[in-house]
């Protein structure tokens, strides 16, 4: 099995353990329709992959993992949902379909989304997870703190306030990786810390995932600029329309292809450590740059 054909699996994986989830916990009909509108056969479910290979390095089966993965990506579409609504994005499309305001109606949107919040943390504490209780104490920690008001949730209020004048590098970075690259540290360390890594795993991961959210972002934004709505799945030129401070609009094309590259010789640094184990999650880097969507 190829590598695109072992991930094309585990997404579907996780697209039916959701269903099965929902189902079974007898949740409504107008909660699941919208849910599998909107998360069924979508998406890359990067986050999740992160967290399986993350966990991988430490001997960590899939299947003893599942439900964490499931519910990163779960707060992840939650995000998405959100962001897409008139009073923040205001996006039609997102992955070439409908948002889900558009498809459904604002106010379903924004029930889904809180739905989605509360079902990542049930997933976790899940009593069939098979985590030790301190383990599911520190995930769900962490996943609070890097998906809340110090992370994912900060990082979308500086982004919308955020004055394009005034913006240097340094604080367009930290805006970034608190909106997007929080919830990479958090499926990064997963696996140190249900692995019982040391603390200089978790130190490392948490540096790999704050340069994989660096290259994530930038190659984000040139999708932004570079690519058309067919291509992406969703609306692009957002940022120049709206005036919002970018990497690339303060260092150019050029230069932040070259923060790429630099950030990808610190990675591959960082992961020697681990062998051939850490060329997966190197080789998840290098499929960043050639996305293009």
């Amino acid at each position: 099995m190829s590598t695109e054909e072992k991930y094309a699996t585990i997404r579907k994986d996780i697209d039916k353990r959701l269903i099965d989830y929902l189902y079974s916990a007898n949740y409504p009909k107008n909660i699941i329709d919208p849910i599998k509108y909107i998360f069924l056969g979508k998406g890359k479910k990067i986050r999740a992959i992160l967290l399986i290979e993350s966990c991988g390095l430490f001997n960590i089966d899939y299947e003893d993992v599942k439900d964490i993965a499931l519910a990163i990506e779960c707060i992840h579409t939650y995000s998405l949902i959100h962001d897409d609504l008139p009073a923040m994005d205001d996006d039609d499309y997102r992955r070439g379909e409908l948002t889900l305001h558009k498809k459904y109606d604002e106010a379903t949107a924004i029930l889904v989304g809180d739905a989605l919040i509360s079902l990542a943390f049930e997933l976790i504490t899940n009593e069939n997870q098979a985590l030790s209780a301190e383990c599911k104490i520190q995930l769900v920690n962490n996943l609070s703190r890097f998906s809340g008001g110090l992370g994912m949730v900060g990082g979308q209020m500086l982004d919308m306030y955020m004055d394009p004048s005034t913006s240097s590098i340094k604080d367009i970075n930290s805006m970034q990786f608190m909106k997007t690259g929080e919830l990479f540290r958090f499926v990064c360390t997963a696996g140190p810390i249900i692995g019982c890594g040391s603390e200089d795993d978790i130190e490392n991961l948490s540096k790999f995932a704050e340069l994989y959210g660096s290259i994530f972002q930038i190659s984000d934004d040139l999708i932004d600029i570079e690519s058309t709505l067919e291509i992406a799945g969703k609306s692009v030129k957002k940022d120049i329309k709206a005036g919002k401070p970018t990497l690339i609009g303060l260092l150019g094309i050029e230069e932040s292809k070259r923060k790429i590259a630099i950030n990808l010789q610190q990675v591959e640094a960082i992961l020697e450590r681990y062998g051939n184990k850490g060329k997966v999650l190197y080789n998840l880097c290098l499929q960043l740059v050639d996305r293009k969507s």
